[in-house]
């Protein structure tokens, strides 16, 4: 499994793109900054587009990516979310104020998919994907996403949640990588809270008698402008990254 990291912050600043992952080359977990950073090849190989969630940093760079896929027209491409996340798309984005709606961009064939996630895994190609609600906002999901024996656990944007650290426990030695977003330092504690994100001690508290030591735990969705804060304070066992980095597992 390649995972290409297009951009992983938590917010917008020079030198810092939101969060867009690219799996397998095909896959791509997230819009916020895929049109700016890959090639137009790049975006035609694109078939899949999973969206944790709707807020603008993860979906920012939708309409560019659909549009470069539209005029190409190459293959049909799938966007899957939850109820909420495609009712929020359709209802503020694809709208004809913001953007064109998705019925006349396809013009009598249809080429875009908005797609509900099943309640169950599901496939595309060779890899499996699990929805897994989170609590941030309504309709937030992370994804586990697999191909032969290994699994690889992003979360999106999440508050604590016990029950995904008890999920990436589960799965041992075969969780490859969890990418677990950390935005706030431990000191911002109250706003993590209300916004429903995570801080280095919370992720300590998380990860800590749960996690393999064998999985690589990744921290992302980092806020840029306390980036230094937020990795002095991360536990040892703990790497971050900014965007560019390419991983196989």
């Amino acid at each position: 499994m390649r995972i290409e990291i297009l951009g992983c912050s938590g917010s917008v600043m020079r030198g810092f793109n939101t969060t867009s992952i690219l799996v397998n080359g095909d896959i791509l977990i997230d819009a916020g900054s895929a049109a700016s950073v890959l090639t137009d090849d790049g975006i035609r190989s694109i078939k899949h587009i999973l969206i944790t969630h709707s807020h603008i940093d993860h979906i920012k760079e939708l309409p560019f990516v659909l549009d470069t896929l539209l005029l190409q027209r190459s293959h049909p491409v799938t966007v899957w979310g939850s109820r909420d996340t495609i009712d929020a798309l359709n209802g503020n984005i694809f709208n004809g104020i913001i953007w064109p709606e998705i019925k006349k961009l396809n013009n009598r064939k249809e080429f875009v998919k908005f797609r509900e996630v099943p309640g169950s895994d599901f496939s595309t190609g060779s890899i499996m994907i699990r929805p897994i609600p989170v609590e941030h906002i309504p309709g937030s999901l992370s994804y586990l996403i697999s191909e032969e024996d290994g699994y690889v656990l992003i979360s999106g944007d999440t508050g604590y949640n016990q029950e995904l650290f008890d999920l990436a426990g589960s799965l041992g030695a075969g969780l490859k990588a969890f990418f677990i977003e950390v935005s706030f330092p431990n000191r911002m504690n109250e706003l993590a809270e209300l916004t429903r994100h995570i801080t280095p001690v919370l992720l300590q508290k998380g990860i800590t008698g749960h996690v393999s030591p064998s999985t690589r735990v990744i921290a992302y969705h980092i806020k840029p402008k306390h980036i230094d804060e937020v990795v002095a304070e991360l536990p040892p066992n703990v790497a971050y990254i900014t965007g560019g980095e390419v991983f196989e597992f």
